[in-house]
């Protein structure tokens, strides 16, 4: 799925206010910390790492989609192809599942 422009329109709102965390190191840790609302995952990403991450954030009760690719992710943010991205505003991520709910994201 490629990415919906509303779910970027969002990301790149969450970048400019600071409240996105970016790359796998700082995602993870957001997990570990509970500071991450929703975890969005390139759909190209390592299948492996994408199932480690699946399980914490189940137990960390944080929601994960998969939606986008790498590339996608890298030029919406004028960064380097990016598999991992972690929201940390609850109204942002309210946005983003409404999106992929209606467009029938996982």
């Amino acid at each position: 799925m490629s990415l919906d422009p509303t779910v970027a329109g969002l990301i790149g709102f969450a970048a400019k206010s600071g409240k996105l965390i970016i790359g796998t190191n700082a995602v993870e840790q957001s997990i570990i910390k509970k500071k991450a609302a929703l975890v969005l995952v390139a759909q190209d990403m390592n299948p492996k790492r994408v199932e480690k991450l699946r399980l914490w954030c189940l137990d960390e009760d944080i929601p994960m989609l998969s939606m986008g690719m790498k590339d996608e992710y890298g030029q919406l943010l004028r960064k380097p192809p990016l598999g991992l991205l972690a929201l940390t505003d609850k109204h942002m991520v309210s946005g983003i599942m409404k999106t992929a709910k209606t467009n029938g994201g996982d």
